[in-house]
């Protein structure tokens, strides 16, 4: 059994996709459009039993609500991360540029570029600090712009594995399936569409006002009683500037106990004139 175990694991571990159809959903709705941000600063502090971890990250937008780069530093000030975000006169991103910082190597680059066809379909190829090619990604959408088909490529264009998506929008449902380069299914998860306004999915997650996620359970296993509170402060434009996460004992009764704090972020909002 311990064979199996290990093999089953090691064989998912090979189809790790660079890109993967949950990840784009969740960027492409990331920020509200309406919202005209013209730059967030955001200094977020993790509480473990290690002491007290803080970066802080600052995002710049355009008049289209798109991310013209993202600095991340480190509570030393050093700038571990940097994106420099390009984009056509469609609005549509054509090239990412990117430097980090690793220990020992120093900083390391690389950049992506976005190929179009006529219906919006798109090919993303990374290349590593060398120039050569890391990476390749196709993406297929249907009428209504959903992500349906994903398809990863080593460097060497040879097919790693692609994913599929099923939309049932009534439901806030999308079912992505994960197959092998011999077409062979490997994995299936439904998720939510989205998490915002009346779209909820976990009828124990409890929301406020503003449709923000204030209670959820961690869910690790069956007899898990830990769960997780987050408290919220908002600007006038009702854009939330203060966040933060709390971890709870929960008792059989329902009471919650030994609150620790977990995370603590805040934001400062410059917004477009």
């Amino acid at each position: 059994m311990r064979i199996i175990i290990l093999s089953t694991i090691f064989f998912l571990s090979q189809l790790t996709f660079s890109q993967s159809i949950a990840s784009y959903n969740t960027n492409a709705t990331k920020y509200d459009k309406n919202a005209k941000f013209a730059q967030i600063i955001e200094k977020t502090s993790f509480y473990n039993s290690d002491g007290i971890k803080t970066e802080i990250e600052h995002k710049d937008f355009n008049r289209s609500m798109q991310l013209t780069s993202l600095k991340r530093f480190d509570d030393k000030n050093k700038l571990i991360w940097l994106n420099i975000y390009k984009y056509d006169s469609l609005q549509r991103r054509v090239r990412l540029d990117n430097k980090r910082w690793i220990n020992i190597i120093g900083y390391q680059t690389k950049h992506t570029e976005y190929k179009y066809d006529s219906i919006g379909n798109f090919v993303q190829i990374d290349y590593n600090s060398q120039k050569q090619i890391s990476n390749i990604a196709q993406y297929f959408f249907d009428k209504e712009k959903n992500l349906i088909r994903l398809e990863n490529f080593n460097g060497n264009g040879s097919l790693i594995g692609y994913e599929t998506a099923e939309y049932d929008l009534e439901n806030n449902v999308v079912v992505v399936n994960q197959y092998n380069n011999k077409n062979e299914l490997v994995n299936s998860n439904n998720r939510a569409i989205s998490y915002s306004g009346d779209k909820k999915q976990k009828p124990s997650n409890k929301y406020n006002e503003q449709g923000d996620l204030i209670f959820y359970k961690r869910n690790w296993n069956d007899n898990d009683n830990v769960c997780y509170t987050i408290e919220y402060k908002y600007d006038k434009k009702g854009n939330w500037i203060s966040k933060k996460r709390y971890s709870h004992i929960q008792t059989e009764s329902g009471k919650l106990k030994k609150k620790k704090t977990k995370m603590v972020k805040t934001r400062k909002i410059k917004y477009q004139k």
